[in-house]
């Protein structure tokens, strides 16, 4: 994309870039499975998934998660 096709898209209405957004995100969906996960995403994954079977008691509730990222700020 130029500077100039960008210029544009910002020019639009809040509403029709989330539209355009979309229109994007749906052209890149179907070949989504095609991009290669790496490794360290994989062994990531395992470890969260790992670390939630031995404790699902420690997940935060919405509003502790809420709290937490409100106090990130």
């Amino acid at each position: 994309m130029t500077v100039l096709e960008m210029e544009t898209v910002l020019k639009m209405p809040v509403e029709r870039r989330i539209l355009w957004v979309e229109d994007v995100w749906d052209s890149i969906r179907p070949g989504a499975n095609q991009i290669p996960v790496p490794e360290s995403h994989k062994k990531e994954l395992d470890l969260r998934f790992e670390k939630y079977q031995a404790n699902p008691s420690a997940l935060l509730t919405e509003r502790q998660l809420k709290e937490s990222v409100a106090s990130r700020r």
